[in-house]
């Protein structure tokens, strides 16, 4: 597997995957909008179907005591997404950064997700995206309102360190200052940049089948 000098194509389907400790607990797929030095954009549609992983009675994570779901092997459920999203990686930083768009084509949400740098990978036919989603996150209105999302659920988390995949409070939360600073000062990647952004109608529509090797050894950042 190369995670070296990795390029995305635009158009191509890469695979975007969580990491919760040695698991994969999220598979989504989402197209190729740009391949930027500095970052990469995504995008999936209204109804692309992700994966996550679930306990194998069907129990979710929020239905699951956290050291009981970090300890078992854990199975694929699929879920569909009712709106559009697209998906800004910046190389090397603590979060990305969503667009959110109706059915219609409408924007109407910012969502920052904080999380671990992301890091891409190519492996024979199959690429995609690693990260580790810490839970708290952002949510920025159209007129850049925002609020923290999570917060209680990221306090309980952090209380179970022995099976929680966050080990550094601070460093999260120091994430979401500065995306909230970006936002307070009308500042990209909240300055109206995509609010517009329209697909390439030539794309097929992404893959609703769950690819061989989704759940290769995840690839954490250096």
């Amino acid at each position: 597997m190369s995670k070296e000098n990795v390029e995305f194509v635009p158009g191509e389907t890469v695979y975007l995957r969580h990491a919760q400790r040695e698991q994969v607990g999220m598979v989504f797929p989402l197209r190729v909008v740009e391949e930027r030095g500095d970052a990469v954009v995504l995008w999936a549609p209204a109804g692309t179907r992700g994966w996550h992983t679930n306990m194998p009675d069907g129990r979710s994570m929020g239905q699951t005591p956290l050291p009981e779901w970090s300890a078992t092997r854990r199975v694929p459920a699929p879920h569909t997404i009712d709106h559009g999203v697209l998906s800004w990686h910046p190389r090397g930083r603590d979060y990305s950064i969503r667009w959110f768009f109706r059915p219609d084509g409408t924007f109407y949400r910012w969502y920052a997700n904080l999380e671990a740098p992301s890091v891409l990978w190519r492996d024979g036919g199959l690429a995609g995206l690693d990260t580790a989603d810490w839970d708290l996150d952002v949510v920025i209105e159209p007129d850049r309102s925002w609020a923290w999302k999570d917060e209680e659920l990221f306090a309980e988390r952090l209380t179970m360190p022995e099976a929680y995949w966050v080990d550094d409070e601070d460093r999260v939360r120091r994430a979401g200052k500065e995306v909230i600073a970006l936002v307070e000062a009308g500042a990209f990647p909240f300055d109206g940049t995509w609010c517009g952004f329209r697909p390439d109608p030539a794309w097929p529509p992404l893959s609703p089948e769950l690819p061989a090797g989704w759940d290769r050894p995840v690839q954490w950042p250096a």
